[in-house]
This record gives structure tokens, sequence and C-alpha cells, in this order.
């Protein structure tokens, strides 16, 4: 299985050991839960994304982080305590929030808390101060031997001082100080993105591999395969199979593929690209050709678009643009696995001849958007 991103929802507190071992596994907190994400769809863009640690004992920082380090620790002062959401970090929070495309929390607690009330985490925070002022903070977690970086907020008109970076150089000489062995910043990516400012921490990290599930060096990073490249090279497969039959199609992104881990009970379309075959005429309805990563083989299904409670009824005209499709997918059973041409064609054959006959499939997917670990 190799799923763009895996969700982990904790149903009570995470012990320090705990949180170790999910880190290691390439587990990132965000909220109130943990993710591993391997493909990431962000301010518009496709991120391949890499889970990135540093190794404490070899840490050495870089002489401009040197610089930003000594030339901030005579400007501001600071402090390290569990953590506290405080009006001061909300008004912060907001502000930050404006960076940035897409659903963000609305407010630091939610942020933090997700849909817990409170914190099942072992947080602390950093705040940095000017005369008094706040004008920074982070919030991070501590196992035993692990640190995680989890979130960091500056005030915007202090952007020369790198508050952002000037936080995790200290919650790294914090980490050095407990005599921790990993700091976990969290993930960058291949492609040139905003989350790439952790490579400054240090001139070596390690990842983690998605193949072997192992820690490796990061200079090896471009010998492996990049997850959505993988995801690629099936579909070039499948397209040459649908050429074959001179079945026209069209290539889909499908942003909405981290429903299908959020809600694994539900019919949630789960893979990142889709080839949407033309021929059909029910209003609706659809057939794709996918990699779906949770079985790891090529399928044809048929589909159809989320209705949402506050709808009376779709526009299908509206569904995707020829490039991305707009809404949240639900798969019809049956789906079909294909390993070549033939037995992709004879699925095609299959669904239509189904579908046909009965108009409406069956069974009916599951709509209901609920997994018993979110609604706690």
């Amino acid at each position: 299985m190799l799923m763009p991103l895996e969700y982990h929802f904790p149903d009570h507190s995470v012990s320090a050991r705990q949180l170790d071992k999910l880190l290691a596994t390439g587990y990132f907190r965000t909220g109130n839960y943990l993710m591993r994400t391997r493909v990431l769809y962000f301010n518009d863009e496709i991120l391949n994304t890499l889970h990135i640690r540093v190794l404490l004992n070899e840490h050495v920082y870089p002489n401009s982080l040197k610089k930003i380090l000594n030339k901030n620790n005579k400007r501001f002062t600071y402090n390290i305590q569990p953590f506290n959401i405080t009006i001061e970090k909300e008004n912060l929070y907001r502000e930050h929030r404006k960076r940035f495309k897409g659903n963000a929390a609305i407010n630091l607690s939610g942020y933090m808390y997700d849909n817990y009330n409170r914190n099942i985490f072992n947080t602390y925070e950093i705040n940095v101060f000017e005369d008094g002022k706040l004008v920074g903070f982070s919030f991070f977690d501590v196992g035993i031997t692990s640190m995680a970086s989890i979130i960091g907020i500056f005030d915007q008109s202090y952007s020369k001082y790198s508050i952002g970076i000037y936080t995790m150089l200290l919650e790294i000489e914090y980490a050095k100080s407990m005599q921790l062995k990993y700091y976990y910043p969290g993930y960058v990516a291949y492609e040139p993105s905003q989350f790439n400012y952790k490579l400054r921490l240090s001139d070596t990290f390690e990842f983690y591999d998605w193949y072997t599930k192992r820690w490796i060096s990061f200079e090896k990073r471009n010998k492996k395969t990049k997850v959505n490249d993988f995801f690629n090279q099936k579909m070039e497969v499948a397209k040459q199979w649908l050429q074959l039959f001179k079945l026209e199609y069209t290539a889909l992104f499908y942003p909405y593929f981290y429903m299908g881990s959020m809600y694994p009970k539900s019919d949630c379309v789960k893979g990142v690209n889709h080839l949407l075959i033309h021929d059909f005429d029910i209003e609706g309805l659809y057939y794709i050709v996918e990699f779906q990563p949770e079985k790891m083989e090529l399928m044809i299904s048929g589909i159809t678009v989320h209705k949402y409670q506050f709808e009376d009824t779709i526009d299908f005209t509206d569904v995707h643009d020829g490039k991305i499709w707009s809404r949240v997918l639900l798969y019809l059973h049956p789906q079909i696995v294909v390993r070549n041409e033939y037995e992709l064609y004879a699925g095609y054959i299959f669904l239509q001849d189904l579908f046909r006959q009965h108009l409406q499939p069956s069974p009916i997917p599951n709509t209901a958007f609920r997994n018993p670990n979110i609604n706690r």
C-alpha cells in the first residue's frame, strides 16, 4: 500500500514513547492527529513530500544560522514553558493565516486542538519578546528521544530577523540540552516550495524512505522514485491501453484524494490521477481508470459526485475544468482490477452493460463521512 496520505487518529493521550514510535515511522502531527503525506496538494501545486529529521549528536549549524542565533539572542529574550494559547498568539496566528490559500484552521485553537477539547500531546512553547512584546512563538512536542516542531508564528513586521527560523534554532538548542537524539521539523518537498525553508537548519538530514520504511541520508533522495511519479508511470501504461482500443479520455487530477484516507469506510475515491473515459451518456455517472494506491493496482471504476446535504441539485456541467476535478467523488460498485489492455477493455464493456441495464448502480455508495476516530 502506498497511499498518498495516511492518518492516525489517537483515541487517548499520546505518551512520549508512542510519540517517538510514530515519528520514527514517518508520521507528523497536525492538529490533534498525525499523518504521513507522500503527495500533497497545497496552494494549487502538486508536491512530492519527504519527512525529514536531524540527528542531534551530529548536528552543526551552518555559519548563516550561527549569525541569526547570536544576533537574535542579543536583541530578544525568550522563555520555554508548557504551551498555552493566548489572545496575543491568536492575533499573530490570524495574520499568519493570510499567507496561505486553502483550508487553514480558522484560529490557533482549531489548529492545535482539532476535534478534541484538550491537547493530547506533551507540548511546549518558545515565546520570543522584544521589550516585553510577543514577536514570535513556536509549539513543539517532546518524546523520550525525539522532539517535533509543530508550528512557528511571528509578527510579520519582524520578518528581517528570521523569527521563524530562530524559534526552530532555539528548539534544537533545547533538544540538545535534553540530550535527545532526533529533531523532526516536518516535511519538505522535492519541488521548490514554502516548506523547504527547513532545509536551512542543517547541512545533513535523514529522510523517511516510503519504499524501504527506513531513514536514509537526504543526499540519496534523488535515487528514489517520487511517489506521484510512480503513480504517473502506472497511468502512462493505462493511457497506452486505452489508445489501443481507441477509447478517448481526459487526464484529470483529483485534489480530494485525501478523503479516501480520512474516511476509510466511505466510498470516497482514493486515486490521485484519473483517466476519464468519454464514451458514456448517463448524467452523473463516469468511468475512470486510476492507479488505486490502497490496492496498488490499476482499476476501472464507475464513479459519481458526492451530493452535499445543503444541495438540492448538482450541476454536472461543472464537476471538472478539463484538468482538475472540482467535486468529491464516490465509487460505484464494482471496482475492477485490470492488469493488461484486454482486462481493461473487458471491464469497460462490463461496466457499460451493468450501468445501462440498471441506470442507478447498486449498492448506493456510502456517503456517510464518518470516521469513529474523528467524531470524538
